[in-house]
Order: C-alpha cells, then structure tokens, then sequence
C-alpha cells in the first residue's frame, strides 16, 4: 500500500471514530441520558443523606417511580415532541421499554440468585409489598425473616440504575471500538470481545463499591462486601456481557431497520433468559461465594 493511501485510510478510520451514534435520533438520546447520570447520582445521594430509603410501602415506591420516569420519560416525551421521529419509533422510549422489560426479569428471578449466591440482603421494615420468584431462591417460608424479599420499589430504582449503566458503556464502548476499524477483521473481534468484557466488570464493580455505603447499608447490604467485589463482581457482569453488545445494536446505523417495540421487548426478555443461564451455571458449577 502506497503511503498516499495509507494515509488516507488512516484518515478515514479517525473519522469514523465517535463517541455517539452515526444515528441522530438514538446519538440525541445518548446524549441526553447523559445528562441524567449527575442527577441520578444527587438523587439517589439525597434520598440515603436524608434516611427516606427507610419508609413505607407508598413512599418507598414513589421514590423509585420519581427517580426513573419523569426524568427519563415525561421529559425526554416534551423535549422530543416536535421532532420528525415518532415516540413509538423513538430511541428514547424503545430503551426504556428494554430496560424495564429486561429489569423485570433480572429483578423478579436473579436477584433470588444475589441473595443466595452472593449474598444480598434488603431489610425494609416498614414496607408491605413485595414481589419475586416463588420458586426459585430461598424458601419462601423464611426468605421475610432472611431479609430476602425483593420490594416492589426496586423494579423501578433497578430501572434508573440499569439506564446509567448501558448509557455510558454503550458510549464509551463505542469509542474504544472506534480504534480498532483500522485493525484486522479477527483482531478486531477479539478486541470488541474484551471491550465488552472489561466494561461489564466494571459496572458491576462499580455499583457494589458506590451504592453499598454507610448511609445505605441499613437496608440494602453484602454479608461478606470484600466477596462480592473481588468474585460477585464477575457473577454479577453476566448480566451486562448479554445486555451491553445486545442494546448496542439497537438503531445503530442509519442503514439498519429500526427496532419495534415488539422487537425491543424480545431482545431484553431474551437477555434476561440467557443471563439466567449463566448465573444458574454459576450457582450449579461454583456455588455460593459466601
């Protein structure tokens, strides 16, 4: 290859290399949920600052619906009502829709697996309300008393959270993989492997080294925190090595058939069955870590 067209190759390839969508209506919405990670990050620091995790059935929910839907929804619906893309085709809305689909699943049937494998523990007295898997994970007979019962608030809060997360690796997945389009075909795949992989045990690293602080551990807690950190963190970035890659694909391109909402409802429910494969592979090979 003459040097006049490597050069432009390599001209092309940083051209190509971005930090948002080639797709304006999802790059808008990437940029956007962006924007919620230092608010998520005030709220969810406000509420454990001033002792509201510790509250009732009604409270403890709407403190969860507020944190995810009129930030994420309402406002995203207002900002966008003009433009020449339809909510139901929107980037903004299928995300969310994938994420709550996707959130149901992994909160109503793998969180039986956090608080028996890794060892999770919710303690919220004064909240009446609860819904998960009747059976799979601890014996129902006990699972209040072992504090292992998963409130319904925490479908919503696991929304905001899981929202953050894909938002920022997606981005910053994207922009490492940028790098490499100059690279090898094999190469090329084996380094998208590892981007994947590096950024799901990060995120979920991630969430048990911040969320699980003093002022929170009063109701949501690890038995052994060093545990989960070092080997539930490998455990818990199953999750994301299926979602991130999967919701990354969504409406990427410009020259891709944009996702239905029928198809963004089964790519997140299909991720939540495999990985709940891997984490029941987990507690069947290795078994609990605590």
């Amino acid at each position: 290859m003459s040097e006049g067209n490597e050069m432009t190759r390599m001209t092309s390839v940083r051209t190509r290399a971005r930090w948002f969508s080639p797709n304006p209506d999802k790059a808008w919405a990437e940029k956007f949920f962006l924007t919620f990670v230092p608010v998520f990050f005030i709220y969810n620091g406000v509420i454990q600052w001033l002792g509201w995790l510790d509250t009732n059935t009604f409270w403890h929910v709407a403190q969860n619906f507020c944190m995810w839907v009129p930030y994420c929804i309402l406002l995203p619906a207002w900002l966008r009502r003009d433009s020449a893309v339809a909510w139901q085709d929107s980037y903004w809305f299928k995300f969310n829709l994938y994420m709550f689909v996707f959130v149901f699943f992994v909160t109503y049937f793998h969180t039986e697996y956090f608080f028996d494998v890794l060892g999770l523990r919710y303690r919220f007295d004064d909240v009446s309300l609860y819904f998960d898997a009747a059976l799979v994970g601890p014996d129902e007979a006990t699972a209040a008393a072992e504090y292992k019962k998963v409130p319904l608030g925490m479908y919503l809060n696991a929304v905001a959270f899981f929202i953050v997360y894909h938002t920022v690796a997606i981005v910053c997945m994207r922009r490492v993989r940028s790098i490499t389009l100059g690279w090898l075909t094999p190469v090329r795949r084996i380094a998208w492997i590892v981007i994947v992989t590096l950024s799901a045990l990060f995120f979920a690293w991630a969430e048990t080294r911040l969320y699980i602080t003093q002022a929170a551990s009063g109701n949501v807690w690890y038995v052994d925190l060093d545990a989960m950190l070092a080997w539930g963190s490998v455990f818990y970035s199953m999750y994301f090595l299926v979602s991130f890659p999967n919701l990354f694909r969504m409406d990427e391109e410009m020259s891709d058939s944009r996702w239905s909402l029928s198809r963004a409802c089964l790519e997140a429910s299909a991720a939540g069955a495999i990985s709940l494969l891997l984490i029941d592979l987990w507690a069947g090979f290795l078994g609990p870590i605590v």
